[in-house]
C-alpha cells in the first residue's frame, strides 16, 4: 500500500480490546482482539492476512485496494461474461470453509508433492515462497570464480 500523508495516522498493527470510533483502519498483517469498530473505514489491500478476532463491526465500510480489488474485479469479470457457475462455486468455497482450509497434513508431506487448495471445481496449487542464497563473497579462488578480467581463478 503506497503510503500518503493521510495515511500515515491510519490505525495499524496489534491491538487489544479497544473501541475505535471513525478512523481509517489498515487491516493488511493487522491483528485486532476484542475490538470494537463503529463507522469506522476498514481498509484491505491484499498483503498479509489480518486477525480479526471477537471484533464487533458497526456502520463501518469495507474498502479493497492493490490485490484483493484486483482479485474482486476478476470475480467480477468472470461473472458478468457468462463464468457466473465458476464465482458461485468459488463463493461456495468460501462459505464453506474449503478455500480457508490447508491441504492434508499426508499431502503436504508428500515429498514431491505440491500443496493445493481445492475450490471444488478445481486444485490450484499453493505458490512456493522462493528465498535467495545470501550474496556470495567476491574475492576466493575456486568453481565459478573470475578475476577481474573474467578469467576463471
Amino acid at each position: 500500500m503506497a503510503q500518503s500523508d493521510a495515511e500515515k495516522n491510519w490505525i495499524r498493527g496489534t491491538h487489544l480490546g479497544v473501541a475505535i470510533t471513525g478512523e481509517d483502519i489498515v487491516l493488511d498483517g493487522g491483528v485486532f482482539r476484542d475490538c470494537r469498530f463503529d463507522a469506522c473505514r476498514l481498509h484491505y489491500d491484499g498483503g498479509m492476512l489480518p486477525v480479526l478476532t471477537g471484533c464487533h463491526f458497526n456502520d463501518c465500510t469495507w474498502l479493497f485496494g492493490g490485490a484483493a480489488a484486483n482479485t474482486l474485479t476478476m470475480l467480477s469479470a468472470l461473472n458478468q461474461g457468462g463464468f457466473d457457475v465458476i464465482v458461485e462455486r468459488t463463493l461456495a468455497a468460501i462459505r464453506s470453509g474449503t478455500i480457508a482450509r490447508p491441504a492434508p497434513v499426508e499431502q503436504a508431506s508428500t515429498p514431491g508433492r505440491r500443496r493445493v487448495i481445492d475450490l471444488g471445481f478445481g486444485q490450484f496449487p499453493v505458490p512456493k515462497v522462493l528465498r535467495r542464497s545470501a550474496a556470495r563473497p567476491t574475492g576466493g579462488s575456486g568453481p565459478g570464480r573470475h578475476d577481474k578480467k573474467g578469467h576463471d581463478t
